[in-house]
């Protein structure tokens, strides 16, 4: 090959293109961290989408499927202060554990009853109490392992990394929720997502490395107190832990309703619903490789701000889609939309504060993640007032709007240390 050939300059910068693309796997405890999330999200996807499959053919009613969802949400927001509190006292990843192995028992048990046909209302409403619960120290321990992994350097890229593995499996798990459901019964879901759930935690008994926070242990109780004054003297955080809690009231739990939009608005049914799930997958799944491709980017505040106000917007278009087709498009630029936001929001929240205080705030980040139920409930609720497309389309409106109201302070969102007073 003759001297100055272009192909080698051009393999040489995908070659670079590809390793800033998987950048964070570069640590060994970051890809077994990111084996457990896969298995983890897997087992999520599937699980809640034979919930709310099954709350129809036991209710026949979209607000009972909102109330399902929503206990969860209400038991997530309950313990997020204590969970973060856990999580900045105790071991990171055997909290993950142990956290990861409870839930695969409960939806293990769920199976069992809805295989034997011994299934109610009851259990499906005390299971979902229970895995909020759980959520609200799951997902700080999570986050925070992800930073212990990696570090700063490599966040944004582990973040994204991160939410690829989630939207992968929220591809292949709407598909087997979906064909499962149609073929074998909704109570095949629930053992397929509790055998994932505890391939999750084999992954991480390889994950080598022992994950505790650095600073001093103070009362149990004294610590939740300390991490929510931390939280409220810090004006940017607030910013974005309130644009969380609306995001997910009135953003993602517009996937509570999809088995509703699915079966009675679009007439799809159950292979349907897996479709447009895995449509949402895949959007997110686009999205996150051209977030974890840019690497650092400096501009975090305008992809934030951006990528809600998208998101917004395609809600309102999704909801007054009447074609499965088009409805398949647009819940798939609601997933990308979405998990651009989501991926940035929680990049910068770790780059604004210290090790000492991050299980703790990511505690209070992870409460709001118990919004999206209580949007189901929400949304239930409006929906057998109204309708499911008018519940879903009023959601994009308000999240849009508040996107449009704090767009300025929004872009402007500093990624690094700042003043308790923001």
């Amino acid at each position: 090959m003759a001297a100055g050939s272009p192909v080698p300059a051009q393999r040489t910068a995908r070659q670079a293109g590809l390793s800033r693309l998987f950048l964070a796997f570069d640590s060994l405890p970051f890809r077994w961290l990111w084996g457990s999330m896969f298995f983890g999200s897997l087992s999520m996807t599937v699980r809640m989408l034979a919930q709310g499959w099954l709350v129809l053919e036991l209710t026949d009613s979209p607000f009972w499927v909102g109330v399902v969802s929503g206990l969860q949400g209400v038991a997530t927001v309950a313990f997020g202060a204590p969970g973060g509190a856990l999580v900045d006292r105790l071991e990171r990843k055997q909290v993950l554990i142990w956290m990861q192995a409870a839930s695969g028992a409960i939806t293990l048990a769920i199976g069992v009853l809805a295989v034997t046909h011994h299934v109610a209302l009851w259990h499906l409403l005390a299971a979902s109490l229970a895995s909020g619960a759980m959520q609200a120290v799951q997902m700080p321990a999570s986050n925070a392992l992800v930073y212990d992994a990696v570090g700063p350097q490599r966040l944004l890229n582990a973040m994204a990394s991160r939410m690829i593995a989630w939207n992968l499996t929220r591809i292949i798990g709407s598909l087997v929720a979906g064909g499962l459901i149609a073929s074998l019964g909704v109570g095949s879901s629930y053992l397929f997502a509790a055998g994932s759930a505890y391939v999750g935690v084999l992954c991480l008994l390889f994950m080598k490395g022992r994950f505790l926070a650095q600073g001093r242990k103070d009362p149990f109780w004294r610590s939740v107190r300390q991490g929510i004054v931390y939280t409220w003297g810090r004006r940017d955080i607030r910013r974005l832990l309130l644009l969380s809690v609306l995001v997910e009231t009135f953003g993602f739990s517009h996937s509570i309703m999809l088995p509703v939009m699915a079966r009675d608005v679009l007439h799809a049914g159950a292979l349907g619903l897996g479709v447009l799930s895995a449509a949402s997958g895949v959007g997110a799944m686009a999205s996150n490789l051209g977030v974890a491709a840019v690497g650092d980017y400096q501009g975090k505040g305008k992809l934030l701000a951006g990528a809600a106000l998208i998101a917004g917007v395609s809600l309102l278009l999704f909801a007054l889609s009447p074609w499965f087709a088009l409805s398949t498009l647009l819940v798939g630029m609601v997933g990308a939309a979405l998990m651009a936001y989501d991926v940035t929001l929680v990049t910068v929240l770790h780059l604004l504060v210290t090790d000492d205080v991050r299980g703790r705030v990511m505690g209070l980040y992870g409460l709001t993640f118990g919004f999206t139920p209580i949007g189901g409930l929400i949304a239930g609720a409006v929906a057998s007032a109204a309708s499911a497309p008018f519940a879903i389309g009023l959601g994009g409106v308000v999240v849009a709007t508040h996107v449009l109201t704090t767009l300025r302070a929004l872009v402007s969102t500093r990624s690094g240390p700042t003043s308790p007073t923001g």
